[in-house]
């Protein structure tokens, strides 16, 4: 696996100039004899505009995205232990995650990228995602998330699980008590509401591999186009020394 030192310095150069700084970087590491090194950064995948965007911020706002990350957890204690302030920490995170995607949409717009709607969704999604669990969110402090993310579901907020448990949902304001014998009754929503997350993450994940291999299958159009462009040199070079020859070989004769 590629060092974080190798990540950190390969996702901070722009998508259009990853594929040459990544090469550049393993040519240097086999150089130097640290073949592993090379094999793992030839092996990173070049990163979405939305997964750099979201990388970047670290070194753009790492006090905002430090926040947020800070706003996700306190709004996972509120609604576990005091429904009643979920609402303030459900603001304070909105608004943290609204600051982020302003500096991401920057980010995007000073390299030449746009800002796409979907770009923004795959932006927040990967931002909330990598800010629930521990080992993503420090990836993301340090600028090194290697793939997109789903948004979490509501079970990631409300301890709720998915399988086997019954559910408990919390939300700022405590429900009215059910009436005797319509217990089922409101588990049956609960259980749709589960199926339709678990289905919604499963589209997300397609959608990221659409992504991702709609990047690589830019990329290599990019370098079927350079290597076409540098075919189109070659003849022309052919050809014109090929002119040159015969028409000195025409004056030797004379």
């Amino acid at each position: 696996m590629a060092t974080s030192d190798h990540v950190a310095r390969l996702y901070s150069v722009p998508p259009a100039e990853f594929t040459a700084a990544r090469n550049r970087l393993a040519a240097e590491l086999r150089k130097s004899g640290r073949s592993a090194d090379a094999r793992a950064v030839s092996r990173l995948r070049k990163p979405s505009a939305a997964l750099w965007a979201v990388n970047r911020l670290a070194s753009t706002d790492h006090k905002g995205l430090a926040s947020f990350i800070d706003a996700v957890g306190r709004l996972r204690r509120t609604q576990l232990r005091d429904p009643r302030a979920a609402a303030d920490a459900l603001q304070a995170q909105r608004a943290a995650l609204d600051a982020l995607l302003g500096g991401a949409r920057d980010v995007l717009a000073r390299s030449g990228l746009t800002a796409s709607q979907a770009i923004v969704r795959r932006i927040s999604d990967t931002l909330m995602g990598a800010a629930i669990d521990r080992g993503h969110a420090e990836a993301l402090r340090r600028g090194q998330l290697t793939e997109e993310l789903a948004a979490p579901g509501f079970e990631a907020f409300s301890g709720a699980r998915v399988s086997g448990a019954p559910l408990r949902l919390v939300s700022p304001r405590a429900p009215a008590a059910a009436p005797s014998g319509q217990g089922g009754l409101v588990a049956q929503p609960k259980a749709r509401v589960v199926e339709a997350e678990h289905l919604q993450r499963q589209a997300t994940d397609h959608q990221r591999s659409v992504a991702q291999l709609e990047a690589e299958s830019a990329e290599a159009r990019a370098k079927v186009a350079e290597v076409q462009k540098r075919l189109r040199a070659a003849r022309e070079a052919a050809r014109k020394a090929t002119a040159a020859a015969n028409r000195a070989r025409r004056h030797s004769f004379r």
